[in-house]
């Protein structure tokens, strides 16, 4: 069944940042305090490759409560809102996602591809299927809950557009219409890995007919946040396949959890590659790599350290956190982009982008943010 998406009137727009362009690094960094940012007063960064081959660049993010989205002709230079806003809470009282909605992935199919698929329009453009993470706790409208993230319960969404902007939401299986819900799947009681929330779905099409989705639930028995597969045949059932990926071991930079696993085949060496939220045990958030051969099992780190860590400028508007990672395969087979959330002092977060070139994704460095 298909829903309307409400479009409510526009809040107050998110902040922009000035228009930035990114080069390697130098000496001469004309704001080493700002290095990598994008867009300020934002979070939770989806990015694509607009379709058609037309060089331009989508950005859906959290403004808020709601999601919003931004434009650009390089991936760097983002324009303002389009308005109204691409999909706001809902307005039905039973469902999941009344306080808040976050944007968690996005798959775009080809006019081909997309009719092909059951239960949505022939169409000769592209169609966009949106995951999201929805929430009835008004907590879950600040992009880092920090202390308070494991108590706040947020359940998967879907919604489809043929142009990025207005959204159909597809009713999911789960009585509040999400995709799945808490600790159900086989009778268990509302206990154990997946007791109060599964969050930030991001979903991979690993052949047609096999949908493989990664989240993040808050083990109550480790008491730390794991990464669960779950798999679909058509994008909108899903069935559970257990908790594939957990923190690490005493003392590293992901012991406390790991949490917003982004997974992107890798076309060079033919692998999966995911980047994820790391949790120390003071609770300092980085960014960390992890790769397996079929995406399906046997993940392991690439590196003991994180491949992005929180700025060392107390000023820094990614001083605090960095996290809900978005990567982006260039043309180069070896060339990487990385999207990232950072939370400066004050609490405000914004984007910001690393990059790797032809370095087998061993090194990000932020670009320079360089203010024209």
């Amino acid at each position: 069944m298909l829903t309307a998406a409400p479009l409510l009137s526009p809040p107050p727009r998110c902040h922009v940042a000035a228009p930035l362009s990114c080069h390697a690094p130098t000496q001469q960094a004309a704001a080493t305090a700002d290095r990598g940012l994008l867009l300020r007063g934002a979070g939770s960064p989806v990015v694509k490759r607009a379709p058609g081959g037309g060089g331009g660049w989508l950005l859906w993010y959290q403004c808020g409560a709601r999601v919003a989205l931004a434009t650009s002709t390089d991936g760097l230079r983002w324009g303002p809102p389009v308005e109204p806003d691409p999909l706001v809470s809902s307005t039905d009282w039973w469902a999941f996602d009344t306080a808040a909605v976050r944007p968690s992935d996005v798959l775009l199919f080809s006019g081909t591809d997309a009719s092909a698929r059951r239960g949505f329009p022939s169409s000769s453009a592209a169609v966009y299927w949106l995951y999201y993470s929805g929430s009835t706790d008004e907590r879950f409208g600040s992009p880092f809950p920090h202390a308070a993230a494991e108590d706040v319960p947020a359940l998967p969404g879907l919604a489809i557009s043929q142009d990025g902007r207005h959204w159909a939401r597809i009713e999911g299986d789960h009585h509040t219409g999400a995709l799945l819900g808490v600790g159900e799947e086989e009778g268990e009681p509302r206990r154990g890995w997946e007791a109060r929330c599964v969050a930030a779905p991001k979903v991979v099409l690993h052949t047609e007919g096999d949908l493989r989705m990664y989240y993040h639930s808050f083990d109550e028995m480790s008491q730390r946040h794991a990464i669960g597969l779950a798999r679909s045949k058509d994008g909108v059932r899903w069935r559970k396949a257990g908790k594939v990926f957990e923190g690490g071991k005493v003392g590293s930079f992901d012991k406390g959890g790991v949490r917003h696993g982004h997974v992107v085949r890798d076309r060079a060496a033919g692998r999966y590659v995911m980047v994820y939220e790391g949790v120390d045990a003071n609770g300092r958030v980085s960014i960390g790599m992890a790769v397996s051969e079929d995406g399906l099992k046997g993940w392991r780190r690439s590196s003991e350290l994180p491949i992005l860590r929180p700025s060392d400028e107390d000023e820094g508007w990614d001083g605090t956190a960095v996290g809900s990672p978005c990567l982006v395969q260039m043309d180069g087979a070896y060339d990487w982009r990385l999207y990232y959330m950072g939370v400066g002092r004050g609490g405000e977060a914004a984007i910001g982008m690393a990059y790797s070139e032809g370095q087998g994704l061993q090194k990000f460095e932020k670009c320079d943010a360089v203010l024209m």
